[in-house]
């Protein structure tokens, strides 16, 4: 007596239900790489960051304050001598290679607290691309560096946390997101949003109402990922 096999293969709707399920898969796991890029990508330059400021802490107690501003100064326009490199506000500070390999830059704001005692706020930047350039930035616009911008701050229940920029052509600086410092406190607060000339930040303004200046790193003149990276503050005495 013979057995008889039947040989018996997968129909055509279960095989469109297979690739159907592996399809929706795929597409699951293909949209969390740019998280994960995103987040990868921010991870390191915030680490970088860290030791940007670092160096640039270190530095501003290497070469000291020798003329002593009573506001908030820009420390690049301090005036000392002998002057700084500009080649110093880059990191690294010495070019290693022979093309020009510089990507993280830091300005510095300081603010006397005490006689001998300076609130010291360093501002991190990333320059994304070589031919970007940056409004009113250092050497030309060749690297980002923190600038002022007046704004009018309306402190009310109602919009506490806006401002807005005083002349509407700058307000091309501020995008979020991007950290600011009140010149009159040395708070920092975050830009979450901007439409026109107003701006939202991130939790309302301590300041008292009228205009006034903040400090803040622009985005590139041609377009593209804000500088700004992470903002830090200390206490340094000199």
């Amino acid at each position: 007596m013979k057995t008889k096999f039947k040989n018996r293969g997968f129909t055509l709707a279960e095989v469109l239900m297979a690739v159907g399920i592996l399809s929706i898969g795929l597409m699951l796991i293909a949209t969390m790489f740019p998280a994960a890029l995103y987040l990868t990508t921010v991870a390191s330059e915030r680490t970088m960051a860290a030791i940007v400021a670092d160096e640039a802490f270190a530095k501003i107690k290497l070469f000291g304050l020798q003329a002593y501003p009573s506001g908030i100064s820009d420390y690049n326009n301090i005036s000392r001598s002998p002057l700084i490199d500009p080649n110093e506000y880059s990191y690294p500070s010495v070019d290693p290679c022979s093309t020009d390999v510089r990507q993280y830059y830091w300005s510095a704001l300081c603010k006397r607290t005490d006689p001998c005692e300076y609130q010291v706020t360093v501002f991190v930047a990333r320059k994304t691309s070589p031919a970007h350039t940056y409004y009113r930035g250092g050497e030309h616009g060749k690297r980002p560096k923190v600038i002022d911008v007046n704004v009018i701050a309306q402190v009310s229940p109602l919009d506490a946390n806006q401002l807005t920029v005083q002349n509407a052509g700058q307000a091309k600086y501020v995008n979020p997101p991007t950290a600011v410092l009140d010149n009159a406190t040395g708070k920092i607060y975050h830009i979450i949003d901007r439409n026109n000339a107003i701006v939202t930040l991130d939790r309302p303004w301590e300041d008292a109402a009228g205009v006034k200046p903040i400090w803040l790193i622009p985005p590139p003149q041609s377009g593209g990922k804000n500088a700004d990276i992470e903002v830090y503050q200390e206490i340094i005495k000199f």
